[in-house]
């Protein structure tokens, strides 16, 4: 499948440090493989939103995408990180 990413995925991994990038990077590599990889497609949720999915990776990222089965094609439209989720949380209590 083709992956593509949005100019806000673009901006995001200038975040990151060199480490953290090559990872993600390595996980947009994976998801061109959606089709023969049954290991990805169960680290994978679907999302309330039409045809949008959570891949929650072991690195503490989680890639946000959109999957066209038809044209074969996955559009990486975002990238969070689970752990400042938890402390955000905490901070607010």
């Amino acid at each position: 499948m083709k992956v593509t990413k949005t100019a806000d995925v673009d901006a995001a991994l200038r975040t990151l440090d060199a480490d953290e990038r090559q990872q993600v990077t390595s996980w947009f590599d994976q998801l061109g493989n959606w089709e023969s990889d049954a290991r990805l497609r169960k680290m994978t949720k679907a999302t309330t939103y039409k045809d949008t999915y959570a891949l929650n990776t072991p690195d503490d990222m989680r890639i946000f995408f959109t999957l066209n089965e038809v044209n074969r094609e996955i559009v990486v439209i975002d990238l969070a990180r689970p752990s400042r989720f938890e402390f955000a949380g905490a901070a607010l209590e």
